[in-house]
């Protein structure tokens, strides 16, 4: 869980036991520190960023829930996206946690710098909580909370699919959730625009054909490994602002997606379809990243 020990941070931290439902047995708490001194942090800065950690991390080990560990790195000259990576492969996470509101003045408008670069070079699933400030507490500092609360987050999951390895992936990973406290899942599809040509019904009517017989063998597939009502749908036009539009109208607690779909350089770019859903959903999505190919397997491949 990386925290910039902003408010966010306090937020994110109050709603973790609920996140025992991806069936988490330990969390490493992380800060990546900003200190006056790169690399060189004074006895004051280390009480200060490891202190409030500390006090995190007894927080949550009164309630038992899980084993906790609490880090802080204090290498300034090393982005903040690339610690909190290291951190979780160094940590053997399975997951990485982190809101996307902190200290940004931008943070109406785009998602954080740090949240943006982490999602573009993470090779572990990110949760990314949604938070909204509803008021100050007597010092004047903003008080933020969990727009969907994490308790009811598994209820209803919204899955999108482009049907690519992407995608595929992460619906296996919707799978392993299915058997928890989740009681629906949509999936839905969007036949992206230049895809279908709307004008021609014999071709739209084959395109429905296919995509709902996709939707519902994956659908089957939910339900041989889980009690869990599944729904199909299917929809034409701009993925991110119908997939939006979708989590909406269904009422959906979280949304499950890959982090790239079709036409994206995996290795360098978060897919645009992705990045405008995190931007105007306000419900927490799990972002599932694209499996990356080394050198060594492209030539292979090739």
């Amino acid at each position: 869980m990386a925290l910039d020990q902003s408010p966010a941070s306090d937020a994110i931290v109050t709603c973790l036991p609920a996140l025992k439902e991806f069936g988490t047995q330990a969390v490493t708490l992380f800060t990546a520190a900003a200190v006056a001194h790169q690399n060189q942090p004074t006895g004051e800065e280390k009480r200060k960023w490891q202190g409030r950690l500390d006090e995190y991390a007894a927080r949550l080990g009164e309630s038992g829930t899980f084993e906790v560990t609490a880090q802080v790195d204090y290498d300034s000259k090393v982005p903040v996206a690339l610690r909190i990576l290291k951190a979780a492969r160094e940590a053997g996470a399975g997951y990485i946690i982190i809101a996307n509101r902190g200290h940004s003045k931008f943070r109406e408008v785009l998602l954080g710098n740090t949240v943006t670069a982490l999602l573009q070079q993470a090779d572990l699933p990110v949760f990314l909580i949604k938070l909204r400030q509803d008021d100050s507490d007597d010092s004047g500092r903003p008080v933020l909370r969990c727009i969907t609360s994490c308790n009811e987050a598994f209820k209803h999951i919204l899955y999108p699919t482009d049907f690519s390895d992407t995608a595929q992936f992460a619906f296996g990973i919707l799978q392993r959730l299915a058997p928890g406290p989740t009681e629906r899942i949509t999936l839905f599809h969007v036949q992206a625009k230049g895809k279908v040509d709307l004008t021609n019904a014999a071709q739209l009517e084959e395109f429905n054909r296919i995509d709902m017989e996709r939707l519902q063998v994956l659908s089957q597939e939910l339900q041989k490994a889980a009690t869990v009502d599944v729904d199909i749908a299917l929809s034409q036009g701009s993925a991110a602002r119908l997939i939006v539009d979708k989590a909406r109208s269904v009422r959906a607690t979280m949304i499950v997606m890959g982090s790239q779909g079709r036409g994206y350089i995996s290795d360098i770019f978060l897919g645009g379809v992705t990045y405008q859903v995190l931007r105007h959903t306000p419900v927490p999505v799990l972002i599932i990243p694209a499996r990356r190919v080394g050198a060594r397997e492209r030539r292979e491949n090739e």
